[in-house]
C-alpha cells in the first residue's frame, strides 16, 4: 500500500490544484505561536447582522498579512481580517486556498460592487491561507506521507483559537478544492473547528465520480491533466481494489464538527457531496449527526463567485444558474451563527434545505430526496414519444462514429472551453446520430425530484459501445435544454469490476443512470424530453469501439440499434 500512496502523491500533488489526496501517518498536534505580521491595513465591513452582539467600536477591522507556523517547521502566508480594538474577540472563519489568498480577497472583500453577505459580516474574524507550494506558500516544503494540506488545517486552526482577537471557535468555508481541504482537516478533529462549510465537492474520490457509467469523463480529465497530469486515474479504468481504497480513504465517522454540505443540481460533485451528506448524517460522531445540515440550488460549479472560470466571463444562459443573490453566503451565515455564535433560532429544524430550478421558493425537508417522491416511468417508442401506455415496439439504429462524437453542450463541464449548466441542445438534436423523444405538454407542473435512469436493450455492430443519454426540459417551440445526463459502457456493466466484451449485434440490457440529482419543475406548457446518442464528447471519452479502455486516435464506426417499446423505460423520480 505505500508504493500506491507514493505514486498518488508523485502524480498527483505536484503543481495540484483542485483535487487532493493527502495521506497521512498521525495528524500532527502542535500548536504553534502567533506568526509575524507583514502588514496590515483597517477596514470597515458591512454589519450584516442587526444583532451583531460586539460593542460598536469592535465594527472596524484590520487586515494582516501574517505568517503562519504548521508543525513541520514551515511557515505559510495568510491574510487575517479582525477586529482593530485588542479587547474584542470574535469566532473565525478559515478559508485555506490553492487560488491564491490575494485573488480571494479582491473578490470577497475588496470588491466594491459585489455583495458578500458572510465575508462582510463584522461578527467574524476571517483567516484565508494560501496552501503550501502556492503563492505565499510556495516556499513551504511540498506534501509528503506525514504532512498533508489536512495537517497544515489543523495546525492553523490551533493557532487561531490562540489569537488575542480569537473567541477560541472556528469554523471552514470553500468552494471546490477549499471544500476538499475541510475534510481533510475535519477527519483530524481539531478541538476549535465547531462547523463546517464545504461547498460543491465530495469527501472521497470515488469511481463514480470519475467513470460515471464506467465511462471517464474526458475533459475532466483534460483539465487535469493541465495542472498534474491524470495517469493515477487512467491507470485504473475498472473498479479495482484502488478505488475500493480510495473511496474508503477518509472515514466519515472521524468528523466531529457539524457541517452543511452545499450542492448544485448542475454542479461537477452533486452526487457525491449529496452522498458525503448521507454518509456523514449516518456514521459521524454521534454528537454532531443531528446538526449536519445540506443545503441544495439551482446551480453549476462556478456559481459562488470567486473561482477562475478561466479564459472568458460566464454566458448569459450560465448566469441564469449563478448564485446571483448569494443564498450560499446567506445559508453560510447562518449557520455559522448557530454553530460558532451559539444563537437561538440561527439553526433550522428541518436538515435539508432547497430550491428547484425554475422555482423561486426554498423548501425544507428532514431528508433526501423528500419523503413524498415516487417514481414515474415512461416508455421510449417508435413514433418519438414518451408514453406512460401504449409505447408502440421497434428498433432504432444510430450511427456512432469515434472521429465525430456527439458534441457535449453544457452541463456538470469543468473546463471553461465548454458552456455549464443547463444549455440548448440545438446542435445535438440536429444531427442524425440522435434520437429525440418526448412527452405531451404537462398540464400541471412536473416536479422533477432526485434520481432518475434509463432501462433498455440495445445492441452494437463492434465488441463494444455506448450508450448516451440527456434529459432536457422542452419549450413550447421544441427547444430542448439540458437538464442532467448520463452513460453506460455496455462491456462494463456495474458493479464496473471486470470488463466483458461484446459479441457484435448481440443483444445486451442497459442501466444509464443519470450523473445528478436533480430538482427541476418543468413548467405547463413544456415537456418532458430524452436524447440518446452514443456518445457525449468531451464530457465522457469516445468509444473506440475496438475494447481499448480509452480512445487514443484509433477506432472504427458502429451502429448502435435501440429496442423500444414498453420495456424501454425512463425512469425519474417526481413529486
Amino acid at each position: 500500500m505505500s508504493n500506491i500512496i507514493n505514486k498518488i502523491h508523485i502524480i498527483i500533488i505536484s503543481g495540484a490544484l483542485l483535487f487532493m489526496f493527502t495521506c497521512t501517518s498521525s495528524p500532527s498536534r502542535g500548536r504553534p505561536d502567533a506568526g509575524s505580521d507583514a502588514s496590515s491595513d483597517s477596514v470597515d465591513l458591512i454589519d450584516a447582522d442587526a444583532d451583531a452582539g460586539n460593542p460598536e467600536d469592535c465594527r472596524q477591522r484590520l487586515f494582516e498579512d501574517v505568517m503562519i507556523p504548521v508543525g513541520d517547521g514551515a511557515q505559510l502566508a495568510a491574510f487575517v481580517v479582525r477586529p482593530a480594538n485588542p479587547a474584542c474577540r470574535v469566532p473565525v472563519v478559515l478559508v485555506q486556498t490553492p487560488y491564491g489568498k490575494q485573488n480571494f480577497r479582491a473578490e470577497f472583500f475588496d470588491n466594491p460592487v459585489a455583495e458578500h453577505p458572510l465575508f462582510q459580516s463584522r461578527d467574524y474574524g476571517f483567516v484565508v491561507l494560501d496552501w503550501r507550494g502556492f503563492f505565499g506558500s510556495s516556499n513551504a516544503p511540498a506534501v509528503s506521507l506525514t504532512r498533508g494540506y489536512g495537517e497544515d488545517g489543523y495546525d492553523v486552526v490551533g493557532w487561531i483559537a490562540l489569537q488575542p482577537w480569537s473567541d477560541g471557535s472556528v469554523g471552514t468555508w470553500g468552494v471546490s478544492a477549499l471544500c476538499r481541504v475541510q475534510y481533510q482537516t475535519a477527519v483530524l478533529r481539531p478541538a476549535a473547528l465547531k462547523a463546517a462549510v464545504p461547498i460543491f465537492c465530495q469527501m472521497n474520490y470515488t469511481y463514480l465520480e470519475t467513470y460515471p457509467g464506467g465511462v471517464i469523463r474526458r475533459e475532466y480529465m483534460q483539465f487535469l491533466g493541465a495542472y498534474f497530469g491524470a495517469g493515477v486515474w487512467e491507470a485504473h479504468p475498472t473498479r479495482d481494489t484502488w478505488w475500493t481504497w480510495a473511496e474508503r480513504y477518509y472515514n466519515p465517522s472521524d468528523v466531529a464538527a457539524p457541517m452543511m454540505v452545499v450542492a448544485g443540481w448542475f454542479d461537477l460533485y452533486n452526487t457525491g457531496g449529496i452522498d458525503t451528506y448521507h454518509e456523514l448524517v449516518a456514521g459521524s460522531d454521534p454528537a454532531v449527526r443531528d446538526g449536519h445540515r445540506l443545503l441544495a440550488g439551482p446551480w453549476h460549479h462556478y456559481a459562488s463567485g470567486g473561482e477562475s472560470t478561466g479564459t472568458r466571463t460566464l454566458t448569459e444562459q450560465e448566469m441564469l444558474w449563478f448564485d446571483g443573490t448569494r443564498e450560499i453566503e446567506r445559508w453560510s451565515l447562518r449557520f455559522f451563527d448557530a454553530h460558532l455564535r451559539g444563537l437561538s433560532g440561527a439553526g433550522w429544524d428541518d436538515r435539508v434545505v432547497f430550491r428547484a430550478a425554475n422555482e423561486a421558493d426554498w423548501e425544507t425537508s428532514l431528508e433526501w430526496p423528500p419523503a413524498d417522491v415516487t417514481e414515474h416511468a415512461w416508455s421510449l417508442s417508435t413514433d418519438g414519444s414518451l408514453r406512460e401506455s401504449g409505447a408502440t415496439a421497434g428498433v432504432r439504429t444510430l450511427p456512432v462514429n469515434p472521429f465525430d462524437p456527439s458534441p457535449t453542450v453544457g452541463g456538470q463541464t469543468l473546463l471553461s472551453t465548454y458552456d455549464h449548466g443547463p444549455a440548448r441542445q440545438d446542435e445535438v438534436v440536429a444531427r442524425e446520430d440522435a434520437a429525440v423523444f418526448v412527452t405531451g405538454p404537462v398540464s400541471t407542473p412536473l416536479r422533477l425530484t432526485g434520481l432518475a435512469r434509463v432501462e433498455l436493450t440495445a445492441s452494437v455492430t463492434t465488441i463494444d459501445g455506448d450508450v448516451a443519454v440527456r434529459l432536457t426540459d422542452v419549450d413550447p417551440e421544441g427547444n430542448h435544454t439540458l437538464i442532467t445526463d448520463g452513460i453506460a459502457r455496455l462491456s462494463l456493466p456495474s458493479p464496473y469490476d471486470t470488463r466483458t466484451l461484446l459479441t457484435p449485434l448481440a443483444p445486451v440490457e442497459v442501466r444509464v443512470d443519470l450523473t445528478n440529482h436533480v430538482a427541476w419543475t418543468v413548467q405547463p406548457g413544456h415537456r418532458l424530453g430524452l436524447i440518446v446518442t452514443g456518445s457525449n464528447y468531451a464530457r465522457f471519452d469516445v468509444n473506440p469501439h475496438n475494447g481499448a479502455a480509452f480512445f487514443t486516435g484509433a477506432g472504427v464506426a458502429a451502429d448502435l440499434t435501440l429496442q423500444l417499446g414498453p420495456e424501454a423505460v425512463l425512469r425519474v423520480q417526481i413529486r
